[in-house]
């Protein structure tokens, strides 16, 4: 692809740059389209994500049941507490011995792993099975909880105090009939029978489970099977932070994990199924609801763009191929294109073809018109400069007839200068060119005439030229020959019958004027006003140019034309 001559390079085609009309249109297009694809695509998600969510309610509806077994045994002890936490016999301190009462309780609930009554200093009164009278058991933080909450509290105890093993512990506070804390009533379930309910729950569900302290801290899990792609259970540090009224999920090794409160807030059940549904699945389907969208987006954009090529696009590029046939002055036949284009564009054609045909009928009136007007300009130079020359003649023929040397010397300067008229519009005339001469082509042909004009008196002058090409409209012309002419013809009257080397010279400068110099060497020339010092000054001031000069050399010169004065 070639633009102005030089080659162009890109990934992105010209076609549908920002600056064609495809790439414009197929831009509002894909922007006009926007709107509809995002809604489709936000659809498609919103359809995954209420999959996922039934997916999770699921999950979480699940747990719920499969906990239902450990929620009882638990919802027993604390009732069962409860009931013998309100027994006066129990609270009164100084009752006999309370273990028949606990006796008929660890008969009735065959999951405790022992029961207790404690006085407030942690002192066991009674118990099942039976430990030393009067035994202190150590701090526990679960009945510090319950004594702050002044109501139940069940925790984990890596060694319980009366069943001799791994337990899950629960206390509730005992008060007398004033009000009074006079102790706690405690009974444990042993983390082996919480092992064997969750084994079940397993076997039914098909779940790994286990049971959690609001630490995270695991207190009891059901078996690890041997299969080895069993899902995993979440960390500590992951429980931790999700923790609440409501179930939790989070994703485990080989499956999904549900975190549901069991008694909150102190224990918790953690539930986790291998997955059900592939993971590619899930991808795909993610997938599917954003590339359709996408795809069905892109499709609506391609047709619409497909729409304005065939009936826009299409038939303008053949208008504007046929402009251009009618700006090269060619004929050009309708296009097939052009035939099923729209009828505006086909009116169009019509309407540039008959433009382009008066176009062309008056370009070539001016065409003519401009012919016979550089024809009479040049016949008008021409003219100027025959009529400048026999003046030039006359000048010459008075000047050799004149008695007076003086005279003489006047009728010649008035010869040189008729002569440069002469000579600039001879230059206007043989060039042909009406608004530009060749100032360097000028200037040396003016040089040449003054050092003739001079004759002997000038035989011993070399003069030499250093001439870069620089042009100068017609309008300034004749001063711009003026003052190169008085200025030769002043060095030269001043360098009469010397020896001596003059250098004219053109060269550019940087702001894109001329810079004329003449310049040279000359021993014993003494400054004389000449006539010559004021044309200079005057044609120069006629050009805007600057002059500059030195004293001690009279015959040297500096001019500088502006850029104006060479257009």
């Amino acid at each position: 692809m070639t633009r102005g001559g030089e080659r162009q390079f890109g990934f992105w085609p010209r076609a549908l740059s920002l600056k064609s009309l495809r790439g414009r249109m197929a831009l509002l297009l894909g922007l006009a389209m926007l709107p509809a694809g995002a809604i489709a695509m936000q659809v498609g998600l919103n359809a995954v994500a209420a999959r996922q969510q039934a997916a999770q309610e699921e999950l979480g509806r699940r747990a719920l049941q499969s906990i239902t077994e450990e929620r009882q045994t638990i919802d027993q002890v604390r009732e069962m507490l409860r009931v013998l936490a309100s027994s006066p016999e129990l609270r009164d301190s100084g009752a006999p011995d309370c273990r028949a009462w606990l006796d008929g309780v660890v008969a009735r609930y065959r999951t405790l792993a022992g029961i207790s009554v404690l006085d407030r200093n942690r002192v066991i009164r009674c118990s099942v099975p039976a430990v030393a009278p009067g035994t202190q058991i150590a701090p526990l933080d679960i009945m510090e909880t319950a004594r702050t909450r002044d109501n139940f509290a069940i925790g984990y105890v890596s060694h319980g105090a009366v069943s001799r093993r791994e337990v899950l512990a629960g206390f509730e506070p005992l008060r007398d009939a004033n009000g009074r804390s006079v102790g706690f009533i405690g009974a444990s379930i042993a983390v082996e029978d919480l092992r064997e309910i969750l084994d079940r729950g397993q076997v039914l569900d098909g779940a790994r489970s286990a049971i959690i302290d609001q630490r995270g801290g695991i207190v009891a899990q059901s078996s690890v099977g041997t299969s080895g792609n069993e899902p995993g259970l979440p960390t500590p540090e992951q429980i931790r932070g999700m923790l609440g009224s409501s179930p939790q999920f989070i994703e485990v090794e080989n499956g999904t994990a549900v975190i549901v409160p069991l008694y909150e807030p102190d224990l918790y059940a953690v539930m986790s199924w291998g997955q059900s549904r592939a993971r590619w699945r899930d991808i795909v389907d993610i997938s599917t609801s954003i590339a359709a969208p996408l795809l069905i987006w892109l499709l609506a954009v391609g047709a619409g763009w497909f729409a304005i090529e065939i009936f826009v696009a299409r038939p303008l590029s053949q208008l504007e191929s046929a402009a251009r046939s009618f700006a090269r002055g060619e004929d050009v036949v309708e296009p097939p294109a052009l035939a099923s284009a729209p009828e505006e564009v086909r009116t169009l054609r019509r309407t540039l073809a008959a433009m382009a045909k008066t176009l062309r009928g008056r370009e070539q009136k001016l065409v003519e018109t401009l012919g016979e007007e550089r024809a009479l300009l040049r016949e008008v130079h021409h003219r100027v400069k025959n009529n400048l020359q026999m003046v030039a003649s006359l000048l010459n023929i008075q000047a050799r007839a004149a008695a007076d040397e003086s005279e003489a010397r006047g009728l010649a300067r008035a010869h040189d200068r008729v002569q440069l008229m002469a000579l600039v519009h001879q230059r206007i005339y043989a060039s042909g060119e009406v608004r530009a001469l060749r100032l360097d082509d000028l200037a040396a042909e003016i040089a040449r005439q003054m050092q003739q004009s001079r004759g002997a008196a000038a035989k011993d002058i070399t003069l030499k030229l250093e001439l870069s090409e620089a042009r100068v409209d017609v309008d300034h012309a004749v001063p711009a020959a003026f003052l190169i002419g008085e200025a030769i013809s002043n060095a030269l009257d001043l360098l009469a019958d010397e020896t001596a080397e003059l250098t004219l010279g053109l060269r550019p400068d940087a702001e894109g004027g001329t810079e004329m110099s003449l310049d040279g060497e000359a021993q014993g020339v003494s400054a004389v006003q000449s006539p010559s010092v004021r044309l200079i000054d005057a044609f120069a001031r006629q050009l805007g140019a600057v002059v500059r000069r030195e004293p001690q050399r009279p015959y040297a010169l500096w001019v500088r034309l502006p850029p104006q004065a060479q257009k």
